[in-house]
């Protein structure tokens, strides 16, 4: 039987003009039969501290702008999220705004426009945005994109150390990014290596290397398998996870999805929300092979 270990689960949400990420804790543990429970040390936490985001509000802005300011000269990145968003607003910006190249919804971007299900001419318009910034930055879409998750998950971890500082060490790390339906697996591969590359970064950067974590600890999934965070965290308390030892995908999009509650009720899932969260599903999603 193996032994017990807690993980803490990292999700965000991909959105277009605004990404938001949440955290929380559990332990896992396995029965003899090779099924694994998972319970709940602590509740899912939004993360609210980003950088630039205003200190005095008391209830705190959890959606983060997917702005990013770059320098036309070094083509370094100079901003993004909410520090992003305060130089857009500042009529006397410096450095000056002829200076730089913003990036706005790089996510429509990461999709190639011939295959993207848009009109000609929104197709033609990400044709000629994606052509624009690597000309500009000398980057593709996916390295703007890797920018930008790289910050996220860093301030994310981040955040959540300095509110468990002794709960990360030697635990196993877990992360769901959640973006549109119908995107082609390749989209979904390089988002999920992005993301494997910007928890080691990060993880680093705030020497937590005692956590375990790789490629095969991040999950990607689409939009109408999440939204349903709200009454599945005031409800459920601690679920089964039944565990296929035969071939594996970290593309939820290929598994059939149900929720399993200490009621024994058992709900499929097929809920399309305006704002994705992906924590309960990871939590206590009973996830088999199609």
């Amino acid at each position: 039987m193996q032994q017990a270990q807690r993980c803490t689960i990292i999700a965000i949400d991909l959105g277009t003009s605004a990404t938001t990420s949440q955290w929380a804790l559990a332990v896992d543990s396995f029965n003899a039969q090779g099924e694994m429970r998972r319970r709940i040390l602590r509740s899912p936490i939004e993360m609210r501290a980003w950088r630039g985001a205003r200190k005095g509000d008391a209830i705190g802005n959890i959606c983060l702008p997917t702005d990013l300011v770059y320098d036309r000269a070094s083509k370094k990145l100079l901003c993004m999220g909410f520090q992003a968003q305060q130089y857009l607003d500042d009529p006397s910006p410096d450095p000056a705004r002829e200076t730089v190249f913003v990036v706005e919804h790089i996510k429509l971007l990461l999709n190639d426009p011939k295959y993207a299900k848009v009109s000609p001419e929104t197709a033609a318009r990400y044709h000629n945005k994606r052509n624009e910034l690597v000309q500009t930055l000398g980057k593709d879409p996916y390295e703007v994109f890797e920018d930008f998750l790289d910050g996220v998950i860093e301030e994310t971890i981040g955040e959540a150390k300095m509110r468990m500082p002794n709960a990360l060490d030697n635990s196993k790390l877990e992360l769901a990014l959640a973006f549109p339906s119908g995107w082609p697996d390749l989209v979904h591969r390089r988002v999920a290596a992005i993301g494997a590359r910007a928890v080691q970064k990060a993880l680093e950067i705030h020497s937590l290397q005692s956590m375990t974590f790789g490629i095969q600890h991040v999950y990607t999934l689409s939009e109408t398998l999440c939204g349903v965070k709200e009454w599945l965290t005031a409800t459920i308390e601690e679920a089964v996870i039944s565990l296929d030892l035969g071939p594996q995908t970290s593309n939820l999009d290929e598994l059939n999805v149900s929720f399993k509650f200490a009621s024994n009720l058992d709900v499929s899932v097929d809920v399309s929300a305006r704002r994705v969260i992906c924590f309960s599903l990871l939590i206590s999603a009973v996830a088999r092979d199609a």
